[in-house]
């Protein structure tokens, strides 16, 4: 009965466990199916807000920034006819023209390095070592000698929004450059691309980052006093960037962390519809991480073990209920109903179970018979011969206790099964129950003139485990019985083989 409530437990534990199990496992394919092409689409909508709005900015301010670019040009052709009246400008006083038009002066030589400026951050900055292609640029500024202004750049020192003008001199040995700080412009305050990063940035949970990145690698950036470059990343880094810089097709990386966090890296090539020198060209760099993945899949986590736990309690439930019905069912499949020792269907069981064991060499039968029992029966009632049966079930469970077990074939037939027994413990055993049925008659509780026309026979054998099964055991033990009766009954038969002849010969007590 343990065994059956044992395997129905497991059984429904290891239903609910698969069921549980194969529904978390599809929700969590879905969940994750879902989460990637909404993860997909979100990608989508930020990239080509990130892009359109990035070239309504240059747009609005190369249709709008007029007034900048004239007094970029004012100021350089001020300083042209400066130089035509002193082209010493090792001693002009650079602060003094900054204090006038508020603009930081630069002075580039035919090397394309800065000589002279106010921002003492890019004093003796070589283009040409830096940013070859801005080089380029410049010497070909240098060649045409018109102004030339940029669209929205930064300082190579800082990351700065700043916007430059550009103009050689005539006798082409120098190029003046004037940049002017955007951050009080009022048309860059109306068109930022920062206010469109930090919205989408606080609207998308896996929107972790987006930074542009001018041509010549460095970060646009106003809270750093010194410039962050992509040469500062990781190898890594500097390969995607420069992927998507040169091919102008987006380049992605991924970073793998603990507890399956995943950051990507991805790099957008673009270039400004008005072409403006060097600042027409970005990279814009955005990082994403699988934030509501990891917290909806923390989420589905949870709720797998919600659903175990309440799988697991229903089965306890259910077990609990089955079993109560069960109970009774399987009672009687396994007990006699009226001695409540093992019936002939579990002795059956059990011995298989037993002559499968290595531990079983030892193995002993004793088979019970009550003489007269049907006398019982005929003269005082089966009620009477029941309380019979019941009494000589409790009598033989005392003596054999844990080493072993009694069973009812039916009527008044009983068997003692003996796990580890010799002939000498066989005897042992049948002697105190001779002894403990005979001293029945004296009980006070009892009917003397029942129990003294009952007396009890005993035949027994051991198990040859090479060659036994229970049926060749049965047989042997039953042949001892039928000696035991023979011999004049409420006595002990054992059952013995003799090899040399294969006969057999029984000894009584």
């Amino acid at each position: 009965m343990k065994n059956l409530r044992m395997k129905l437990f497991i059984s429904l534990i290891a239903f609910a466990l698969i069921l549980v199990a194969v529904i978390f496992y599809v929700n969590r394919q879905i969940l994750l199916t879902d989460i990637q092409k909404q993860a997909e689409m979100n990608r989508t909508l930020i990239e080509n807000h990130i892009l359109t709005d990035m070239q309504t900015v240059d747009n609005a301010h190369y249709y709008f920034d007029n007034n900048i670019s004239d007094q970029l040009k004012e100021e350089l052709q001020k300083m042209i006819v400066e130089y035509q009246k002193n082209p010493d400008v090792s001693t002009w006083n650079l602060k003094k023209m900054k204090a006038a038009h508020g603009m930081e002066v630069y002075i580039i030589d035919q090397k394309n390095t800065v000589i002279y400026t106010t921002f003492e951050q890019d004093k003796g900055l070589n283009f040409a070592e830096c940013c070859q292609r801005f080089s380029k640029t410049l010497d070909d500024r240098r060649a045409s000698g018109k102004f030339y202004t940029d669209g929205i750049d930064i300082a190579t020192a800082t990351g700065d929004y700043r916007k430059y003008g550009y103009l050689a001199t005539p006798d082409k040995k120098y190029i003046f450059e004037l940049g002017v700080y955007l951050r009080e412009d009022k048309l860059f305050q109306t068109f930022n691309f920062e206010k469109t990063a930090h919205y989408l940035v606080g609207k998308y949970i896996d929107l972790l980052e987006i930074q542009t990145i001018n041509a010549g690698g460095v970060f646009f950036n106003d809270s750093n006093a010194v410039a962050i470059t992509v040469q500062d990343q990781s190898a890594e880094f500097q390969k995607q960037y420069q992927l998507a810089k040169t091919t102008m097709y987006p380049a992605e990386y991924q970073k793998k962390f603990n507890n399956g966090y995943v950051e990507t890296y991805r790099f957008l090539p673009y270039r400004s519809d008005n072409v403006r020198g060097e600042a027409s060209e970005r990279v814009i760099y955005v990082k994403y991480g699988n934030i509501a993945e990891t917290q909806a899949l923390a989420k589905n986590t949870k709720q797998f073990w919600f659903v175990l736990g309440v799988a697991l309690t229903t089965s306890f439930i259910m077990l609990a209920i089955i079993n109560k019905l069960m109970s009774n069912t399987i009672r009687l499949a396994t007990f006699d109903p009226l001695t409540n020792v093992y019936n002939r269907a579990t002795y059956i069981m059990k011995m298989n179970e037993l002559l499968k064991k290595k531990n079983t060499t030892h193995l002993g039968l004793l088979l019970v018979d009550l003489d007269n029992f049907k006398k019982i029966n005929d003269q005082f009632g089966h009620m009477e011969g029941d309380k019979v049966l019941i009494t000589t079930a409790k009598l033989l469970q005392q003596v054999v206790g844990k080493k072993g077990f009694v069973v009812r074939f039916g009527g008044d037939e009983f068997a003692v099964v003996l796990y580890k027994a010799d002939e000498k413990v066989i005897q042992q055993v049948a002697d105190a129950i001779l002894e403990k049925f005979r001293l029945l008659k004296y009980q006070p509780q009892l009917k003397h003139e029942q129990w003294s026309l009952l007396s009890i026979s005993m035949g027994g054998a051991t198990l040859h485990p090479a060659s036994d099964t229970e049926r060749s055991l049965f047989e042997r033990a039953d042949k001892a019985l039928y000696v035991a009766k023979s011999a004049g009954k409420d006595q002990y038969a054992k059952y013995e083989e003799v090899a040399a002849d294969q006969s057999y010969y029984l000894t009584k007590k």
